[in-house]
């Protein structure tokens, strides 16, 4: 997937968030003991180290907040539906690999990939025969019809041998390739202003589908090597246009700490959104972040909102959108 960012709002909506004090009194002394992330800009040249990533995975890739990120859409896996709504693969069915510089010519690769039942063995092979480290296997939705699987890996090496260690994993499913980017994607969602009322950069991509990053304050680390904030394990937050007019479907993969897991629940919870896992996605983290996606329908604004809410009881970067 290639995502073109939407214009930004100039007038911030008003918003009545409720529990945006409390969010602040729940944070735990964990979470404040930890060392801030470091700041990225949004935009920075691709390291030369790089240069042929994308040849070989055969997808469009760019970058975003200091790391290289290459989307895989699996078109191949169609007429996927979540409670009895059509889910796109750009939604939902799909997979990210996320390549961090480290210096000397070598990178931090961290990502997932939605897979069928019958490639998950022979995926994990490949992986590990390619010294990927396999972190997770699981369901993000366990009502999925047909039923999708993920597994999440990470790996460090240089870019072109990491590129070509995950397309001889990809080659044993039926993913088509090339990956092509959507020339002028469009929605009519409003993207720009889901971004403002989130607290992130709104991003277009195919089908319309609106993507939001939301990364977290404290400085994480995977392996023992300090990660990109957005490497993977930032909250993705998706809308994808359903039921007209400005109304969508939602996906929010909240990010947590321990002692943030049950209030988020809760709160999300009592505003009628569907809890479709609670897992971990990496080995060897710190602190060790827990995930959660969550599911709902209505008008994406009022959608918006409610994560907004959920994300001000964890401790996430919430900004403008801009």
């Amino acid at each position: 997937m290639n995502w073109n960012f939407a214009i930004p709002m100039t007038r911030r909506r008003a918003l009545a968030l409720a529990g945006g004090a409390a969010g602040a009194s729940l944070l735990s002394r964990e979470a404040r003991a930890v060392p801030p992330a470091p700041r990225m800009p949004a935009n920075v040249r691709m390291p030369p180290e790089f240069a042929g990533v994308t040849d070989i995975l055969q997808a469009a890739g760019e970058m975003m907040h200091g790391v290289l990120h290459i989307g895989i859409d699996r078109n191949d896996i169609p007429n996927v539906t979540l409670r009895g709504v059509p889910i796109k693969p750009a939604f939902e069915i799909d997979g990210d690999i996320y390549f961090q510089a480290l210096g000397n010519g070598r990178a931090l690769v961290n990502g997932d990939v939605a897979l069928k039942a019958n490639e998950i063995e022979p995926f994990i092979d490949r992986l590990l025969a390619h010294r990927f480290v396999v972190q997770a296997l699981h369901q993000h939705f366990y009502d999925f019809s047909p039923p999708v699987w993920y597994i999440h890996y990470r790996a460090v090496g240089t870019p072109l041998d990491l590129a070509r260690g995950y397309k001889a994993a990809l080659s044993v499913t039926s993913t088509p390739f090339p990956q092509k980017a959507p020339a002028n994607p469009t929605t009519p969602l409003p993207a720009a202003e889901l971004g403002a009322i989130i607290g992130g950069a709104a991003r277009i991509g195919d089908d319309g589908i609106v993507h939001i990053d939301i990364p977290r304050k404290e400085q994480v680390t995977l392996g023992g090597i300090v990660a990109n904030p957005y490497l993977n394990i930032a909250a993705p937050i998706d809308f994808q246009p359903y039921g007209g007019g400005e109304n969508a479907a939602a996906i929010a993969d909240f990010g947590m700490i321990g002692s943030e897991v049950n209030g988020l629940l809760r709160a999300m919870r009592a505003k009628g959104w569907d809890v479709g896992c609670l897992y971990n996605q990496e080995t060897e983290q710190q602190p060790q972040l827990f995930f959660a996606h969550m599911f709902k329908t209505g008008n994406a604004r009022r959608l918006a909102q409610e994560i907004r809410a959920g994300l001000e009881l964890t401790n996430s970067v919430l900004g403008a959108g801009a």
